[in-house]
C-alpha cells in the first residue's frame, strides 16, 4: 500500500527591483567616457609624433652649432640700420658688417645682441657657417648656440617624459613633477564631477541602511 504525501513549500518573497534612477544617466556617460577615451589617445599618439619630430629638429640644430664652432670667425664692427619687428614683439637689429681688415663687407646682415649708444658694436662673422651665415654675434652671444640648444633640448625631453608618465605609457617614480600625484578627492570623498560624487554618497547610504535592515520574515 503506498501512500503518496504532498509537502507544502514555503518560498521567500523577492520583489523585483526597481529601475535605478540614473541607469539612463549611467550608460550615456559611460558611452561619452569611452569616445573620450579614444580621442584622448589619438591626441597623446599625435603629441608622440610632433614631440618627436621638434627632437630631431632641435637635436640637428645643436649638431649643427657645435660643428660651427669649428668653423673661421672673422671679427669686425656692425653698423644698425634698422630693427626689424618681431611677431611676438620687440626687435632685431640689422644693418652692415664689416671685418677689421675690410676685406669683408656684409650690406645686411642681422646682430644677435646689441649695440651701444652710437648703433655701432664689435660682432664676429662666420662665413662657412652652417647655421646663419647671414648673422653677426656680439662676444657675449659667441659660440652659445650651443649651450643655448643643449638647455632647450633638455627642457624639451623633461616635458616629453613628463606627459608619457603622466599618461601611464612609462614607468618612472610617481611623483608630482612627472604628473603621478594622486588627484584630489571631491568633498565628499568621491572622484569625479560633484553630480557623481552625490549620486556614489546616496548609493553608498542605501547600501548601508539595507545592510542594516534585518530581514523580514517569509511568506508561506
Amino acid at each position: 500500500m503506498r501512500v503518496h504525501g504532498w509537502a507544502t513549500a514555503r518560498v521567500a518573497f523577492v520583489p523585483t527591483p526597481a529601475p535605478h534612477p540614473h541607469a539612463a544617466y549611467d550608460r550615456f556617460l559611460e558611452r561619452w567616457q569611452r569616445r573620450g577615451a579614444r580621442w584622448l589617445r589619438f591626441g597623446q599618439i599625435a603629441f608622440y609624433v610632433v614631440a618627436g619630430a621638434l627632437t630631431v629638429a632641435i637635436t640637428a640644430i645643436l649638431i649643427a652649432s657645435l660643428i660651427d664652432l669649428g668653423q673661421p670667425r672673422v671679427w669686425g664692427t656692425f653698423t644698425q640700420q634698422g630693427c626689424e619687428q618681431r611677431p611676438r614683439g620687440g626687435c632685431r637689429p640689422f644693418g652692415s658688417w664689416i671685418s677689421d681688415d675690410g676685406t669683408i663687407v656684409q650690406r645686411h646682415v642681422y646682430l644677435n645682441g646689441w649695440t651701444d649708444g652710437t648703433g655701432r658694436t664689435r660682432a664676429a662673422f662666420q662665413p662657412t657657417a652652417l647655421l646663419g651665415d647671414d648673422v653677426v654675434n656680439v662676444p657675449v652671444l659667441t659660440g652659445a648656440a650651443p649651450v643655448l640648444m643643449s638647455i632647450l633640448l633638455v627642457w624639451w625631453v623633461a616635458v616629453a617624459v613628463r606627459k608619457a608618465a603622466a599618461w601611464g605609457d612609462i614607468a618612472l617614480p610617481r611623483t608630482r613633477w612627472l604628473g603621478g600625484a594622486p588627484r584630489r578627492q571631491g568633498v565628499l570623498g568621491i572622484r569625479g564631477s560633484f553630480r557623481r560624487q552625490y549620486r556614489r554618497s546616496l548609493e553608498r547610504s542605501q547600501a548601508t541602511a539595507d545592510d542594516a535592515t534585518p530581514a523580514g520574515p517569509t511568506a508561506p
